[in-house]
């Protein structure tokens, strides 16, 4: 039936029900009601084609109550939230491909989009996609397990440079001469807080990773190459970091650990990748005497 629905999409048959209709049957009525509110209804339900991600009403049920609060008082936010869950045309899942960028109907907002698991996996803005190419009258529509809210809005330094909490990380990255690195990407930085830095010996900074060079190892030991949100991890996985040593993932009893450091805050969502906050600082061997050091210390 799915391939069919496909078949009859690409060849532009229009099925019965529109964008809006068929998100409230799928369960994602909370986020049709949304629509209405932000004054969005006559757009998505009679013009297109457009593919709607929309989150379903278990999606809803996990946003803190004064942040639905907020999005029901604030109009302009929530168009802003409601656009960004859409994109032009009808986006099928064959298209995608990891850490691809889809500009959103918000303007400058993009949804990133990424494949874990040979496939198995795929997420939109961190958001897992729990049921896909659902065909409209006029678009596609997308379930996904969680609201992408808040927006993408700052680049990783940006976010480092706006958190009081990740001060001595935004420090060490222009100490290691890695701002402009680091606004490249897609990254995902495993970004030790402050107190991770805190919990380090005296002097440890000024002392083992005086020079330039190992402050670039430090500092690259802390983020990999593409963008790895929260369903993208798996117990055991090991991630290769930009300083060419990978690291463990372990996952046990809802609290997932990078080497011996604790995840205290996920798939914080930034337009260059994804940030998690961690409790320790991850450590390589050490550069003076090459002698091994723990894997984190905090």
């Amino acid at each position: 039936m799915r391939v069919l629905s496909v078949f009859l999409c690409l060849l532009g048959v229009a099925t019965a029900r529109t964008l809006l209709q068929l998100a409230h049957d799928l369960h994602a009525r909370t986020f049709a009601s949304l629509v209405a509110k932000a004054g969005l209804s006559h757009e998505l339900g009679t013009q297109g084609p457009f593919t709607i991600f929309a989150p379903t009403d278990a999606a809803f049920a996990k946003v803190p109550s004064d942040v639905m609060t907020k999005l029901s008082h604030d109009k302009d936010l929530l168009t802003k939230v409601i656009k960004y869950h859409v994109t032009a045309g009808s986006q099928l899942m064959t298209i995608f491909k990891n850490d691809i960028e889809i500009g959103s109907w918000a303007n400058g907002y993009k949804i990133r989009i990424n494949v874990y698991q040979n496939g198995q996996v795929m997420t939109a803005t961190g958001s897992r996609i729990s049921s896909s190419d659902n065909i409209a009258s006029n678009g596609v529509v997308h379930l996904i397990d969680d609201v992408m809210y808040p927006l993408p809005e700052e680049s990783i330094l940006q976010y480092c440079a706006s958190n009081q909490n990740l001060t001595q990380l935004t420090y060490s990255f222009i100490r290691a001469n890695l701002q402009y690195d680091i606004q490249g990407g897609p990254f995902t930085v495993f970004a030790p807080i402050e107190a991770a830095f805190d919990a380090l010996p005296t002097g440890f900074l000024n002392t083992e990773f005086l020079t330039l060079a190992a402050s670039r190892t430090l500092l690259q030991y802390h983020y990999v190459q593409g963008t790895y949100y929260s369903a993208g991890l798996s117990d055991g996985m090991k991630i290769r970091t930009v300083q060419g040593s990978d690291v463990i993932v372990k996952m046990r009893n809802n609290t997932v650990m990078v080497e011996n450091a604790k995840v205290i805050q996920a798939d914080i969502k930034v337009t260059n990748g994804v940030v998690h906050l961690i409790d320790k600082v991850l450590l390589v061997a050490n550069h003076v005497s090459g002698e091994s050091e723990p894997h984190s210390i905090g």
